[in-house]
């Protein structure tokens, strides 16, 4: 057996019963940096300090009538650390077996490095989309924040006028007050939700009510549609399921499809900048979203084009927003694709499974 394993093409270390160390295979020494001896006897901690075999010493002290059930593989991620004291992502699959005769825990550990690099270089790019959309929408945010500043402002001044006053109008002040509280309260929802989308951490998965994720959406864009001449209707059905997903890579496909929905009508007449957007429960357990343009459409070769990296029709785009955004919705278990409408212009649907 360990002949066998010696030459397999895996990381391979056999651990006895104590923790300790019994072998490592000749692509688990390459892997960790260590000599053929150098390790036997030695605490598994020294290669993996987090990995726990609390449920292998249950089986070690409490032999299982069913030895079949012992055999089954279980796997985790750890944080493994070479000779030279570099740590990477480390798949570690476990199996009780016996070797000679000597009951063994073989664990099969396989470096995950580049797929954690490949994990956070995507996070980073979609990161930066949202930044990218956000600064498309600069201008017309910092006018949506100015109206409720200017509003606290005057009203600041009118509550000292009023107390200036002999006698005091007790009632105005008060309603004043009010006034200045709802505006701080308008001010900083649009200020929330703009941190929302350009923070960055780890996806946090969650019951989600995705009505509520697109009418924050709507919201931050609301100023962008006003100052184009753009009508935004929304439509979103009552009691959707909820949807298992991150909040906030959701809003990156709704922001992405309704600014490009923006893009699509912003030289139109009059009569046809209207983008429409419906949520609503569909067949099958879901949940789809639908943002309806009444541009050009799409031609065949844009169809073909329109997701893959690196196409836009903007001068000064990325051309990622939607390649992002199809990777965002493929890894909810969710499908998104365009559709040229009967009459003009064309809709994007996103489709997501909700929670079961």
């Amino acid at each position: 057996m360990h002949v066998a394993l010696e030459c397999v093409p895996v990381a391979v270390v056999g651990i006895g019963q104590s923790g300790r160390i019994e072998f490592l295979n000749a692509t688990a020494r390459e892997l960790f940096g260590y000599g053929s001896k150098e390790l036997t006897g030695m605490s598994v901690s020294l290669l993996i300090s987090e990995l726990q075999l609390a449920g292998s010493q249950v089986a070690w002290n409490n032999p299982s009538p069913n030895p079949a059930a012992l055999a089954v593989p279980t796997m985790q991620t750890f944080s493994a650390k070479r000779r030279d004291g570099t740590e990477f992502p480390a798949e570690v699959t476990t199996r009780r077996c016996d070797i000679d005769g000597v009951p063994t825990l073989l664990a099969v550990i396989v470096d995950r490095s580049e797929r954690y690099e490949l994990h956070r270089n995507r996070q980073e790019l979609a990161h930066l989309t949202r930044i990218c959309a956000l600064g498309e929408l600069a201008g017309s945010l910092a006018h949506e924040l100015n109206q409720p500043l200017t509003a606290i402002l005057s009203n600041s001044q009118a509550a000292q006028r009023f107390m200036e006053a002999e006698p005091i109008d007790v009632s105005e002040v008060q309603e004043t007050l009010k006034d200045i509280v709802a505006d701080n309260c308008r001010a900083s929802e649009i200020i929330r939700k703009m941190r929302a989308l350009v923070r960055k951490g780890d996806v946090e998965l969650q019951p989600l009510d995705v009505g509520s994720v697109v009418r924050d959406v709507v919201m931050l864009v609301h100023s962008d549609a006003v100052v184009r001449g753009i009508r935004t209707r929304v439509d979103i059905a009552a009691d959707l399921p909820a949807v298992h997903g991150d909040k906030v890579q959701l809003q990156q496909v709704v922001l992405n499809l309704l600014l490009n929905a923006f893009d699509a009508v912003h030289e139109c007449h009059a009569a046809d900048r209207v983008v429409d957007v419906q949520v609503a429960p569909k067949p099958g357990a879901l949940v789809r979203i639908a943002v309806r343009d009444r541009g050009q459409g799409l031609t065949v070769d844009q169809m073909d084009k329109i997701f893959k990296p690196f196409f836009t029709s903007k001068p000064h785009g990325l051309g990622l927003g939607l390649s992002i955004s199809r990777s965002i919705v493929a890894a909810h278990g969710g499908r998104l694709w365009a559709e040229n409408n009967d009459e003009r212009g064309a809709t994007f649907y996103v489709a997501l499974p909700a929670e079961a």
